[in-house]
């Protein structure tokens, strides 16, 4: 595994430490170690660590609402921290758990908790990349049938004829297919108004 720059963020100074020495011992860099909710979102925000391991009962409006702020805007990964398993349940549900550790734990237990939340991690942004793409395509193709219903209303042109206008104007000017569509769209609109008028 790659070296991870960490932010740790636990109420119990010796926990951290403990936690700090397994992680460099690991080989990640800790670049950050606060013990207050607030301080793990200026940290976070200011640093933008690889990974953020926190105690999700941090004073100060709770390590929960810092986790979903965190998580909201895709920092890193978390791994939660607690010794009451209740914990962790409580936040299962809640979609910003990528791992997590009870205490005590071992080297091993930490090791796979920051891999497991790694991978979790990129799954998630690879999903997403996935799902704006499909977005994106679903769009484009959207605006092309509107434009080719349009050129079929006003024009009187088969579907086929309406496709193959949409490309050479494409091909002309060197622009993708659905800002043609866009474009074709808002003039026709534009001329069924100025009929209208």
């Amino acid at each position: 595994m790659p070296q991870l720059r960490v932010l740790i963020a636990v109420t119990d100074q010796r926990e951290g430490q403990g936690l700090r020495d397994k992680l460099i011992k690991a080989g990640h860099l800790v670049i950050g170690q606060v013990r207050e909710a607030k301080d793990v979102l200026r940290v976070a925000f200011e640093i933008q660590p690889d990974l953020v391991m926190m105690d999700p009962r941090l004073p100060d409006y709770g390590g929960l609402g810092v986790a979903q702020v965190i998580d909201e805007h895709r920092v890193a990964p978390i791994v939660f921290i607690t010794r009451d398993y209740a914990d962790i349940t409580r936040q299962a549900g809640r979609g910003w758990l990528f791992s997590y550790l009870l205490s005590p734990y071992s080297d091993e237990e930490l090791y796979l908790a920051v891999e497991v939340a790694q991978s979790n991690f990129q799954r998630v942004l690879t999903l997403e990349r996935e799902n704006a793409r499909l977005r994106k395509s679903l769009e484009a193709r959207r605006l092309v049938e509107r434009a080719k219903s349009l050129l079929l209303e006003q024009k009187g042109w088969s579907e086929r004829e309406a496709h193959k206008y949409l490309q050479k104007i494409s091909m002309n000017t060197a622009r993708p297919l659905s800002v043609v569509a866009r474009l074709v769209i808002k003039e026709m609109e534009r001329n069924v108004l100025d009929n209208n008028s």
